[in-house]
């Protein structure tokens, strides 16, 4: 959005027009004039035409400078007017009247037009020309209204413009914050899927380890290291699937924890009717329950993993359990960079989520862990 500026052209027929104007006002004045005062009437028009340049060349801002030069202007006209009543100089003071009323604050361009208008009528009431009095209060008059009503056009604009200037910025702003926050998924989805990967990879690689060190079998060996390449090439897929969630064109929602609950040997069951979910939340319910499965594997391996989708009319959510390690003992536990938990919850809080983990005991021997989630609507 853009602020639209006159153009030099429009800028110089302001200022030719006002030249003319004036410069038509000091011709008027003088061939008006009798011959013995024409000398002292140019001089007054000149004074006017003066405090006319001087006053409209300064901004908005210098509203003092302004009213010196309007000052001048009418100050000129009130003398030319005073000096020979037949004179143009009510002209000079009508165009100080409108001038102050449309470029000074309120309380002082009314001040000085209505010092301007008792200036020319007690003028003309001197002169004994009470109908020229009336006259000139009138056109006065009419020119204040003239003036006020440019002045409020100025301030309607200018309004216009910090608005303008005001939403361009807000808009800015929030595209920024768009990109922030899409830079921040962007890294969350970069983090779990390394974290998801390379845990995966080090559950493997360990188990290899454990099976080198206890002397077991070469194909046993090498069936662990292909299954930690499998999941290096499961990571790059991933990484296209979280894409592809982000593109709004990821697979349903059931189709994909079915698939890391088969990978995982876990068990899923879905209740409620499925429906189209809008994909950061879809994507947070998976990347929820990857994360949970890893932890599982980890923590409680040869432990029985259930998987629960729940389609609730006011959200959804997802439940991963497990039963604890199937010997009690969980050598990979400490693998990892301990991160997961924390992303989970970040994520469910980004969308407004709600987000529970911790212990579940499960049967006579107290061990299992929970990790719940819901996402409303």
């Amino acid at each position: 959005m853009t602020t639209v500026v006159p153009t030099r052209p429009d800028r110089w027929g302001i200022q030719l027009g006002r030249v003319g104007g004036m410069l038509g006002y000091v011709w008027i004045a003088i061939t008006s004039a009798p011959p013995s005062r024409v000398w002292l009437v140019a001089a007054l028009a000149l004074v006017s035409l003066a405090g006319a340049g001087y006053g409209w060349r300064w901004p908005a801002q210098e509203w003092r400078r302004r009213l010196a030069g309007i000052a001048v202007l009418a100050a000129g006209g009130i003398a030319l007017f005073a000096v020979d009543v037949r004179s143009p100089g009510w002209i000079a003071g009508y165009f100080a009247i409108a001038s102050a009323l449309a470029r000074l604050p309120l309380r002082i361009g009314g001040t000085l037009a209505i010092a301007v208008s008792a200036a020319l009528g007690g003028t003309a009431l001197l002169y004994g020309q009470p109908v020229r009095a009336l006259s000139v209060v009138a056109g006065c008059a009419g020119f204040a209204i003239l003036g006020m009503t440019l002045g409020g056009g100025r301030e309607r604009a200018a309004a216009a413009v910090r608005l303008l200037t005001s939403e361009r910025a807000a808009m800015e702003a929030t595209a920024q914050a768009r990109v922030y926050a899409e830079r921040q998924r962007l890294a969350r989805e970069i983090h779990d899927i390394l974290a998801h990967t390379l845990s995966a990879q080090i559950v493997q690689l360990e188990g290899a380890r454990l099976l080198l060190a206890r002397d077991a079998p070469a194909d046993a060996v090498r069936a662990q290291i292909e299954h930690a390449q499998r999941l290096a090439r499961e990571g790059l897929e991933e990484t296209r699937r979280a894409v592809h969630s982000l593109r709004d064109d990821a697979r349903p929602l059931p189709d994909a924890l079915r698939t890391l609950a088969d990978a995982a040997g876990a068990t899923l069951t879905v209740h409620g009717e499925p429906r189209p979910v809008e994909p950061e939340s879809a994507l947070a319910l998976e990347r929820t329950v990857q994360e949970a499965l890893t932890n599982a594997r980890k923590h409680a391996p040869g432990g029985a993993v259930s998987v629960t989708l729940v389609y609730g009319t006011d959200g959804y959510e997802v439940e991963v359990r497990d039963t604890g390690a199937a010997d009690g003992h969980a050598p990979l536990a400490g693998s990892g960079g301990g991160y997961g938990l924390a992303g989970m919850r970040e994520r469910a809080e980004l969308i407004g989520g709600e987000l529970a983990a911790g212990p579940a005991p499960v049967g006579a021997d107290g061990r299992g862990y929970r990790v719940w989630l819901k996402i409303p609507n």
